[in-house]
C-alpha cells in the first residue's frame, strides 16, 4: 500500500499509477543464488496500483528461490513510459486469488492448471518509485522540437517527466 510518505505529491503519484496500469509486462529484477542481477520478464495482474505488484509464478523456478533468499526486488517498466520501483517480495499462496489473475496464456506459460499447489503469487510491496512520464515518441519528438526551435514554454528536463517517490 502507499504510505503517507507519497501525499503532497499526488500528481506524481498518479502519473506513476498511470504508467503501472497501463502496463502488461514488467522485467522483475531480483539477485541470484552467486550474487549476480538476474532480469526475468512477468505478465503484471491488471489490478488498481496501490503500491503493490502481483506476479504469479511457480515454486519450482529459480526466481521462487532467488527470492527467499534475498526478498529485495526491483520491477522495471519500459514501455510507451519508464518506470523503476523498489521493493519487498513477498510470497502469498491464495489459489482464490490465483485464480482469479487466471488467463489461458498461463496454461501455455506454466504448463498447468491454476489450482496446481506450485502456483503461488509474488506481492512486491513498493519501497521507492521512480518514473519517466514520456507517454509517447510523438510527446517526446515534440518537446524536442519546442527545445530546438528555442520556445520557452518546452518542458525543462524532469520537470514533470521524471519524479523519485518515496511509497
Amino acid at each position: 500500500m502507499i504510505e503517507k510518505n507519497a501525499q503532497g505529491n499526488e500528481e506524481a503519484l498518479a502519473t506513476l499509477k498511470k504508467i503501472v496500469e497501463n502496463a502488461d509486462v514488467a522485467m522483475l529484477v531480483s539477485i541470484g543464488i552467486d550474487g549476480k542481477i538476474v532480469s526475468r520478464p512477468m505478465q503484471l495482474q491488471k489490478v488498481e496500483y496501490d503500491g503493490d505488484l502481483w506476479f504469479i509464478t511457480r515454486t519450482d523456478t529459480d526466481k521462487y528461490d532467488d527470492i527467499k533468499r534475498n526478498n529485495q526486488v526491483n520491477v522495471i517498466i519500459a514501455e510507451k513510459s519508464y518506470a523503476s520501483i523498489s521493493g519487498t517480495a513477498t510470497f502469498v499462496n491464495d489459489a482464490e486469488k490465483i485464480k482469479e489473475f487466471w488467463n489461458k496464456a498461463y496454461e501455455a506459460i506454466f504448463d498447468l492448471e491454476p489450482d496446481d499447489p506450485r502456483l503461488i503469487l509474488i506481492k512486491v510491496n513498493s519501497d521507492t518509485a521512480e518514473f519517466w512520464d514520456t507517454g509517447s515518441l510523438a510527446k517526446s519528438a515534440y518537446n524536442f522540437v519546442k527545445k530546438a526551435v528555442g520556445k520557452e514554454d518546452s518542458i525543462p528536463p524532469g520537470k514533470g517527466t521524471n519524479e523519485t517517490l518515496e511509497l
